[in-house]
């Protein structure tokens, strides 16, 4: 312990802190970028309902392309609640650390050199960032995988709706 200074857990503090500031912001990111995917999701539902709205008829039974309609719209409310906890807070771990993570008495001991206290201190929330950035991480891989998910079936509406309404117009 006496061959690392306080400069050296400085630095590696440093690179610490910005790794975990960047694992949050990549967190925004995914969220930002989901959001995107709902208002493009938000647009196509409202024109699906608009059509089935315009298209209703309670004289005559509704046609396949209605019954397309309602399908797609509940496609894209099914992947609305899919993308869900993606644009909903999320627990990720920030920098800082609460007082009482801080005041560990084995560091504050008279047996510890005075000078050693602060490399311990450094060294104690350094190993709380790598924990916070490795759960940051596997909640961002989470994320992005539902959100790469998402956009792969909005690209597949169109094929899913051109199958519905192939199935529509035989059973019609």
């Amino acid at each position: 312990m006496n061959v690392v200074s306080l400069e050296d857990v400085k630095l590696i503090f440093s690179q610490a802190e910005k790794r975990l500031d960047d694992t949050v912001k990549t967190g925004e990111s995914i969220a930002s970028k989901t959001m995107t995917v709902v208002g493009l999701l938000t647009g196509v539902l409202i024109a699906l309902c608009g059509y089935t709205i315009s298209n209703w008829n309670d004289d005559e039974p509704l046609g396949s392309k209605v019954w397309v309609a309602i399908i797609g719209s509940v496609y894209i409310v099914s992947l609305f609640f899919y993308m869900l906890k993606n644009v909903l807070p999320n627990r990720y771990f920030v920098l800082g650390s609460e007082p009482n993570e801080l005041m560990i008495s084995s560091f504050f001991a008279n047996s510890v050199q005075q000078g050693k206290i602060s490399v311990f201190l450094y060294m104690s929330e350094i190993e709380n960032y790598d924990w916070r950035i490795q759960r940051n991480l596997e909640l961002n891989e989470q994320r992005w995988n539902k959100y790469r998910r998402s956009v792969i079936f909005l690209l597949l509406l169109p094929v899913f709706l051109g199958i519905a309404y192939g199935i529509m117009q035989w059973l019609f």
